[in-house]
């Protein structure tokens, strides 16, 4: 297993698992390890990963340390008697161990990005090894991307040409330029529906918009809004402030759509998700794989930031149905 170039033997972390969480007795995945319960998928995360199993990370190192000549294998030898468990996190959180599978460290210290290629000389994962401007591939020079450009704001509609808006019988819409940008009041590895996120802001989730564009539409803060075009509908609630810009809105992502959602009048089905009205677009630059750090790897090298190129349509909600029985 591994990742960014480099793997490691987890045969022993494997059989040690099984030994752990138990194996299935009987069926097709007879003898590999029982991942029916909840705690042993977490348990079984925690044993493989090298940034909580002392082991592995010591394994991960020595393979950074192959690869690139440089001695690091020792880096976390003081953590290599580590092996985080769902139980021990639970009981008390610990700070994760420094892994070269990604470049920061934390080691006495908070979590920092490039550490390891500033301080242990770690080569970056570019094609020269260094901190890269410049791409001079043939694909890359040919759409004039060789060096950081700017490149406008795609002309796109929030509905194809041949489609109309959805129709407005009573009220208002007006049409805005939309991002989803990386979230404020919630983080990655913890739900947002947890008691400590809800009382950070608002208690739910909610759609920005500069106070002249709110006024434009009969919106107040915190009314509820629909916010749609022809890839999909989130109902939210509105946040109305003059720090946005006129003409733009957005709605902080990964927003657990567990609780507070309502349905839309226009779908007749729960309000969505941030993610409902996007659209990613494929660039040509895409596809050029097999180029230091332009080859693919999942959730490493994909589109950019064009998929906010997008245009949504903004209405206050008439009725608020919740069907949660």
């Amino acid at each position: 297993m591994g990742a960014d170039g480099i793997s490691w033997s987890a045969k022993e972390e494997y059989e040690k698992l099984k030994q752990s969480i138990g194996i299935h007795n009987s069926g097709f995945n007879k003898g590999l390890p029982n991942l029916e319960e909840a705690a042993s998928v977490a348990d079984t995360i925690l044993t493989l990963s090298s940034s909580t199993n002392g082991k592995v990370a010591m394994k991960a190192w020595q393979a950074e340390e192959n690869k690139t000549g440089m001695p690091v294998k020792n880096f976390v030898q003081d953590r290599e008697s580590e092996h985080f468990t769902l139980k021990n996190i639970t009981t008390q959180p610990k700070e994760a161990i420094s892994t070269p599978i990604f470049t920061g460290n934390n080691k006495n210290r908070r979590y920092s990005p490039f550490l390891n290629n500033v301080e242990l000389s770690v080569p970056f994962r570019t094609l020269t090894g260094r901190q890269q401007f410049l791409i001079d591939h043939e694909t890359f020079l040919e759409f004039g991307e060789g060096l950081p450009v700017y490149k406008p704001t795609l002309n796109t509609k929030a509905f194809y040409p041949k489609i109309d808006r959805i129709p407005e019988e009573n009220g208002k819409t007006i049409g805005l330029k939309y991002l989803t940008p990386h979230g404020k009041w919630n983080i990655h590895s913890m739900f947002y529906d947890n008691q400590h996120m809800l009382t950070l802001f608002r208690g739910g989730q909610t759609i920005w918009l500069n106070n002249e564009d709110a006024d434009r539409i009969n919106v107040r803060d915190n009314d509820w809004i629909e916010m749609y075009n022809r890839n999909g509908v989130v109902v939210a609630r509105a946040v109305v402030s003059h720090r946005m810009p006129r003409g733009t809105t957005y709605m902080y992502h990964a927003q657990d759509r567990t609780i507070y959602t309502p349905h839309t009048e226009i779908t007749h089905l729960t309000g969505g998700t941030h993610n409902s009205p996007t659209k990613v677009h494929i660039k040509p630059t895409h596809f050029v794989g097999g180029y230091a750090q332009l080859s693919y790897g999942f959730n490493y090298y994909g589109p950019t930031g064009n998929q906010r190129d997008l245009k949504v349509f903004i209405r206050k909600l008439k009725k608020v149905i919740w069907h949660e029985d």
